[in-house]
């Protein structure tokens, strides 16, 4: 099973926008009509119950939203870029890896609704955008908004109402057999199961959800034997059937051991709602043996069911029961972090630095620069406005501190004119 990747997304960079005006005959001076680029695409991530590992994922890691068109004359605005949706299983963790020395959560799929990671690039606006009453015909655009890219990390942790949880050949597989259709692998050596099987239960138009955690050992929650690469799979479930072995000389020592990983693991886990299921009792063979043993775990605080997967005696009362409680527990499934971060990147005029560099003076503004891009500086009216742009911004003021004087060069981005 694969459920842990990296992956590389990108939305889309937003459209330029036009520098244009209105060309018609009889219409001498019809006015700037340059339309605004489309907006880029965005990524989204969609639930899909029929998928349950992230096998997809390793034969395409990069995911890339469509950029937004240009604007275009006569008021026509670009198209909008295609918007990518990322098809992953039930249960999927979005963690984003660029935030420093933590990754953060970023997204939960609990469901099959399409959830927006990130927005594509704003589109540019055009020059009919920047006409005012004492500037009637701009020569002025800008550029698309570049679109976002992330790296991200997919985390599987499977959707189950029980999870089965148990020692090493305490009978799990058989068990998730015998109550479902599920086919693991059964074996009577340690460590058989080596990934997360699931299984459905259904009797008269119900169903439940199961979900086989591969055997734990003392020291689980360190990653020892198949340790944490399979203990997040029981952070999803509401119910926990704790097996163990009933013919094993140890039972209350295996079921602290057990406890006490998940605790270690995961606080909430040892609080989940448990069921201690003796499995393997077609291997007590005396009626004291049988009494000793009940004596030994009734004491427990839990409910109990005595049984054998392999025979198939006492499982039916385990269903029913199992049935109501998650009945009574509603339809809510477990989320680790609920608050989750919806990114939307927007154009901002920003923060603004000006420095001297050997003989050139650079200015540092994303606003700035889009205008620029666009703008035709071979034409003084060109220039004109995009200075007006700048003493709006307050660009000028921060130039003349620093002592530019006419003949200087200035640099925005891989822009770079002369000072007038």
């Amino acid at each position: 099973m694969i459920d842990l990747i990296t992956i590389n997304i990108i939305s889309g960079n937003g459209g330029n926008g036009r520098v244009g005006f209105r060309r018609e005959k009889f219409i001498p001076k019809g006015g700037p009509d340059g339309g605004d680029g489309g907006n880029g695409g965005a990524i989204y991530f969609v639930g899909d119950s029929s998928m349950n590992t992230l096998l997809s994922m390793k034969y395409q890691r990069k995911f890339v939203g469509g950029n937004g068109g240009g604007g275009g004359g006569n008021n026509k605005n670009g198209a909008q870029g295609k918007d990518i949706f990322i098809k992953v299983p039930l249960g999927t963790s979005v963690w984003d890896l660029n935030t420093g020395s933590e990754k953060k959560l970023v997204l939960d799929i609990i469901d099959e609704r399409p959830k927006k990671l990130v927005d594509g690039g704003k589109g540019g606006r055009g020059n009919k955008k920047f006409a005012t009453s004492t500037n009637r015909a701009p020569l002025l655009a800008e550029s698309g908004v570049d679109g976002t890219a992330m790296e991200l990390e997919l985390e599987l942790k499977l959707l189950a109402d029980v999870g089965i949880v148990g020692m090493p050949n305490a009978g799990k597989s058989t068990l998730i057999s015998a109550c479902s259709s599920a086919k693991p692998k059964i074996s009577d050596y340690p460590f058989t199961t080596l990934e997360p099987i699931l299984g459905v239960v259904e009797k008269d138009f119900k169903r439940f959800s199961l979900v086989e955690i591969p055997g734990l050992i003392e020291g689980a929650h360190k990653g020892i034997g198949l340790g944490q690469k399979f203990l997040r799979h029981a952070e999803r479930t509401r119910i926990l059937w704790h097996v163990v072995d009933g013919s094993d000389n140890d039972i209350l020592g295996n079921v602290q051991k057990i406890n006490r990983e998940l605790q270690q693991y995961r606080d909430d886990l040892s609080c989940r709602t448990q069921v201690l299921v003796v499995n393997k009792m077609d291997l007590l063979t005396t009626d004291s043996t049988i009494i000793n043993l009940k004596k030994e775990i009734d004491g427990l605080d839990v409910t109990v069911f005595y049984l054998s997967a392999l025979t198939g005696s006492g499982i039916e009362d385990l269903i029913s029961t199992t049935f109501n409680l998650v009945a009574n527990m509603g339809s809510r499934i477990i989320v680790a972090d609920e608050e989750v971060t919806i990114l939307n990147p927007k154009p901002t005029k920003g923060d603004i630095r000006v420095w001297k560099e050997d003989e050139i003076f650079v200015v540092e503004s994303a606003y700035l620069l889009r205008v620029a891009k666009m703008a035709d500086l071979k034409d003084y009216r060109a220039r004109l406005q995009l200075w007006k742009v700048m003493e709006r911004l307050g660009v000028e003021r921060l130039l003349e501190r620093q002592g530019i004087i006419s003949g200087n060069r200035v640099r925005i981005g891989d822009i770079e004119f002369e000072w007038e």
